[in-house]
This record gives structure tokens, sequence and C-alpha cells, in this order.
């Protein structure tokens, strides 16, 4: 579990003692860089340190989220979910979807603080974009458990990265590999190493879907 007063980043597990915004700034644009530049050839694992993670980044120019922090009521019983939205291109109407997520009627299961959540009992759930570029979601409260019989659905879409995944100019074999490699993944709290969670990627439709059993920070990560 972690500490809702820190929302998770792409950058926790550095720390970084800068505290002008603008060194801040530059510091974190180099660090998305060189995340975006990493070798896809390394073998699969299941868990990586907070300092080496290889973030999936969507290009500059891409619509702001018009939506990056909602919260909702979800009822034992009943089904729900929540919508995250970019705002429409200039010019345009239609708008595109970064993220949806659904829970059963029996996917509640806990509280944080361990007791069981009974049918016609509501939670509050927050859902925060932390980071749009990098694909990282919080989600709250902390600790929230769900049944295994009936576990809730997160589906991030990462079409506005286009075919150029890597954004070398051509799109090639690396790009397919970093497309068939991507997963979701889920950090615990600050400064705690990243753990791979069992996902599919939808080429077609270009995003990760992965079941939830319980509520922390995710990231899609090649």
């Amino acid at each position: 579990m972690h500490d809702a007063s820190h929302p998770h980043s792409p950058t926790k597990g550095f720390r970084m003692t800068f505290r002008h915004p603008s060194i801040r700034a530059l510091v974190l644009l180099s660090f998305a860089a060189a995340l975006s530049c990493t070798d896809t050839t390394a073998p699969d694992e299941t868990e990586r340190a907070a300092t080496d993670l290889r973030l999936l980044a969507a290009p500059y120019g891409t619509p702001t989220l018009a939506n990056p922090e909602v919260s909702f009521y979800a009822v034992k019983g009943k089904n729900s979910g929540v919508d995250i939205w970019y705002r429409p291109r200039d010019g345009q109407s239609d708008s595109s979807k970064f993220l949806e997520f659904r829970l059963g009627g029996a996917s509640l299961d806990r509280r944080p603080d361990g007791s069981l959540i009974a049918q016609g009992d509501s939670v509050l759930i927050s859902v925060s974009v932390t980071d749009p570029r990098h694909f990282v979601i919080d989600f709250q409260p902390s600790g929230l458990r769900f049944s295994a019989n009936d576990l809730p659905k997160l589906k991030i879409s990462f079409a506005a990265c286009g075919d150029d995944l890597n954004y070398d100019g051509r799109v090639d074999g690396t790009d397919a590999s970093m497309q068939a490699s991507l997963s979701m993944w889920r950090q615990e709290s600050p400064f705690q190493p990243w753990t791979k969670v069992p996902s599919s990627v939808s080429t077609s439709v270009k995003d990760v879907n992965a079941q939830l059993g319980g509520f922390t920070g995710y990231a899609i990560m090649y």
C-alpha cells in the first residue's frame, strides 16, 4: 500500500534534491528521453526497480486530458465504472478515450482496514492520471481489495503514440517488438519495485487490458 498524499509518477524512486521548478523540469525531460530510448531486447522480467523503468511515452502535442482526476461511488451489487477522455484536437469535435475502468457487481470485497464490504455498501473510488504522457495512474483508496471471482478491468489506450513508438522516424521491427512487450505494471508504494501484471495487448485498437486485484499505482511499460 502507498500513501495517498504521494501519488505515483514515473520518477518515483529518485531522491532528487532539485528545488527550482525549471531545473526539475529539465531533469524530468532528460529522464523521460532516456526511458524512451532504452534497449528493448532485455529478457522478460516480472519486477523492476523504481530507477529502471521502460515507460511508454505519448508524443508532444497529444491533447490534454479532459478529466484527469475522477471520483465515483461504487456499490456492491451494482456494476459501475469510469472513463477518462482526451480533449478534442483543435478544430475537431470528437475526442478519444484514454482509460476505461469497470467493476462488476461482486467486485468489491474488503476495505483497506480488512473489513468485508456488505451487499449495498458503497466505497468512494478515485482515479488520478498522475503522468498522462507516460500513462501512469493512481487508484484510491489504497489497499481496497476485490473478489477473485469478479476482478475489475482496466483498459489504457496508447493509440496517441501512433505506430512509431520509439520516435526514430520509421516504423519497423523495433516498434513491433515494443508493442508486443507492452504490459501493465503496478507499484505498491513510492521507491518500491514495480511488478508486472498479467495483461493483454489489443494491437488493432492499441490498448492494454488487465484485471486488478487491488488499488495502487499502475503504468504501461515495455
